[in-house]
């Protein structure tokens, strides 16, 4: 739709891209090669694990288009299987026919002797098994058991384990022991730095036929997708690809950080790949914002507490009470048990105090009676 619009032969993000538009940054390349050596020198089981949309699938891809004609491969994309639907399968892909396998020791005899005559003719055989993460420990059981099949200190079949890093875990648990000790080659792909964001993109963008891929996604438009990206290949095909179909509903050949933004939250749905939120030590704007905000309600509540042990002194006080008695117009518990004795004693004084006043001029008006003269 809008490949007219950007001068491009073909859409350049596709979520199943074409082998043509395969990038192998340095990690890809250090894993492909592992891989490779892996399976060329039959070392058994291989295990590769990665995020969802970092490139698994791709690197599979990739690894089997490299391979000479002396490698046979049977790919299982879904292995959720009982044990013996999978001998079937297997049976049928590995034969090149259907074949009904009525036990497990039929399957067996008839397999092995399949892989010897590969050995004989000098191929290798190769079983891929995707998205790992989904067997069954018993199916897991039953997938070590044909690793058993060997000739002296040769293999007769490599097993080649894809899946999320939930099948780090499953194999990590103790009835996968002895499966997890046969893994003699194991990578795990990481997201893509910001570097690698950068060239991927470029990559599709010229493979597409774009002549100038920084005029359509300038340097800070890669870096905010990146971001929002978190540098999983998928999210940046994703989220590159609503873009370019943003720019051509606008009629701007220029993508803005700001689009990118706006594509993010609008894919920002409970089953959408790109509900995660971008790294919070790439966004400087969240992480300055968000202790001071913390600070704020910690500063708030504090202050609550503060005045709720004020008013609570205040009322448990003497005067607090007397107050508190005044605005209610209620009568102070103190007041209201014993009567004051003060009062009476001050009165008792005054008596006494006005009774010596009284004394004191009939003494004087006796003695001076007693002193005039006749």
């Amino acid at each position: 739709m809008y490949t007219a619009f950007y001068n491009l032969k073909e859409q350049p993000f596709n979520l199943t891209p074409s082998p043509r538009f395969l990038y192998l940054g340095e990690v890809h390349k250090e894993a492909l090669a592992v891989l490779t050596y892996g399976v060329v020198e039959q070392k058994g089981f291989i295990l590769l694990t990665g995020e969802v949309g970092t490139g698994k699938s791709t690197m599979v891809q990739a690894l089997l288009a490299n391979l000479s004609k002396d490698v046979e491969y049977v790919y299982l994309s879904n292995p959720l299987f009982s044990p013996k639907d999978f001998m079937n399968y297997l049976a049928s892909k590995a034969f090149k026919k259907k074949l009904n396998v009525k036990s497990k020791a039929q399957f067996l005899m008839e397999f092995e002797g399949f892989l010897k005559g590969r050995l004989q003719h000098q191929k290798n055989f190769l079983l891929i098994i995707d998205e790992a993460q989904k067997l069954s420990f018993e199916l897991l059981e039953e997938i070590r058991l044909l690793s058993n099949m060997e000739i002296g200190d040769r293999k007769l079949i490599n097993i080649f384990l894809v899946g999320q890093p939930e099948l780090n875990e499953k194999l990590s648990q103790p009835r996968c022991r002895p499966l997890l000790q046969r893994i003699s080659i194991r990578y795990h792909i990481k997201p893509l730095d910001l570097e690698g964001a950068q060239e991927y993109i470029e990559t599709a963008l010229k493979t597409a036929g774009a002549e100038n891929a920084y005029k359509i996604f300038p340097k800070n438009v890669v870096k905010a997708i990146h971001q929002y990206s978190n540098g999983y290949p998928r999210m940046i095909n994703i989220l590159a690809d609503n873009l370019l179909l943003l720019g051509y509903s606008r009629g701007k050949t220029k993508i803005t950080p700001l689009m990118v933004k706006e594509c993010y939250d609008d894919l920002q749905l409970d089953s959408s790949p790109l509900r995660t939120s971008p790294q919070e030590s790439e966004r400087p704007e969240v992480v300055k914002a968000q202790p001071l905000l913390q600070v704020r309600r910690h500063w708030k509540w504090a202050a609550v507490l503060f005045l709720v042990m004020v008013f609570l002194a205040v009322v448990m006080s003497e005067q607090g009470k007397n107050i508190f008695s005044r605005l209610t117009g209620s009568v102070p518990v103190s007041s209201q048990s014993t009567p004051d004795n003060s009062a009476g004693k001050q009165i008792s004084m005054r008596k006494k105090i006005v009774q010596k006043i009284q004394d004191v001029p009939k003494k004087d008006s006796d003695n001076g009676a007693d002193n005039r003269e006749p």
